[in-house]
């Protein structure tokens, strides 16, 4: 949700040619990749979550979570449905991470602000294709309004695509929200460095690809837009699609707001790009389910974003 959490038609998997950069330029060009970022939604019943169960089900069965290598879900808060979904898309990406900030089980590292006392955890998990070598959590140090109260940070993945390794983080920023006073963008700026400090000391080859994706919570539209692309060192990326990621006026469950790019899948500069990148903003329709006597046609207040070239 474009809201604070306490806490596409079916298209083909888009795949990517990547070309090392300058520094790398003796090296081979790593893996071709298609990768998809989904903000399902699954707050908790208590907090406005609507029928979790039903649509965990609905995405397990949805074409366009089918057939990319990597697949990262935000808002995946709701323990049981989120746990069901990941279970029914095992058979497709196999290698997972656990939700960012229920626990500590299952990371290679906890890093960050990680609290087993924070009501609700952070709501990112990586599904991926490929084994991931490596897995860590990092929760941020600060968050605003109803944020406050979750592990809110990113997830960090190394995976080894065919002996190469590709890096990607996962990641949920601070949302808008009336109780932050205005300082939303002031915390996301302290987030966005908290995690380029982060990959500024993995020390990372450059011909190794790193990708940032995620529910950024920057308007694409706004001037926070190029302070974030320049915080994260990441390659502004070409837009395709749906010209919205939260459209309240073509999808019902976006209630409130304004019609907003918020999510992306972004490549890190200094490292192997991609040629010609493109973030498409698919629109799915969903089987109708309903909540509160109201039917639904969207699996989420979020389209997903599929990551590839034109």
């Amino acid at each position: 949700m474009r809201s604070a959490a306490v806490g596409v038609a079916a298209v083909c998997a888009v795949a990517t040619t990547l070309l090392p950069g300058p520094a790398a330029s003796a090296a081979p060009p790593p893996p071709d990749l298609s990768i998809l970022t989904h903000n399902v939604a699954m707050l908790p019943t208590i907090l406005g979550g609507k029928a979790n169960g039903t649509r965990a089900d609905l995405f397990a069965e949805a074409d366009h979570l089918r057939g990319h290598d990597v697949v990262v879900l935000e808002e995946a808060f709701d323990n049981g449905p989120a746990d069901t979904l990941k279970s029914r898309l095992a058979s497709q990406y196999p290698h997972q991470t656990p939700v960012l900030g229920r626990s500590r089980s299952g990371w290679d590292e906890t890093l960050g602000s990680y609290s087993s006392l924070s009501p609700e955890d952070g709501g990112v998990t990586i599904l991926s294709r490929w084994p991931i070598t490596h897995r860590v959590q990092y929760v941020y140090a600060d968050g605003c309004g109803a944020d406050w109260f979750s592990n809110k940070g990113f997830v960090y993945a190394r995976l080894d695509v065919d002996g190469r390794p590709v890096h990607v983080v996962g990641t949920h920023v601070q949302a808008e929200d009336p109780a932050c006073f205005g300082g939303g963008a002031s915390v996301r700026a302290e987030q966005f460095a908290e995690l380029d400090g982060f990959l500024d000391g993995l020390a990372i080859p450059a011909e190794e690809p790193i990708v940032i994706t995620g529910d950024l919570n920057v308007v694409k539209e706004s001037p926070e837009y190029a302070t974030m692309l320049a915080a994260l060192d990441a390659t502004a990326p070409s837009f395709a699609g749906h010209p919205y990621s939260w459209d309240p006026e073509t999808n019902p469950l976006a209630s409130s707001g304004g019609r907003e790019q918020l999510d992306y899948v972004l490549f890190r500069r200094g490292h192997q790009q991609p040629r010609g990148w493109t973030n498409t903003t698919l629109t799915p329709t969903s089987p109708p389910w309903s909540s509160g006597g109201t039917t639904y046609t969207d699996y989420s207040d979020h389209y997903p974003v599929l990551g590839g070239t034109p």
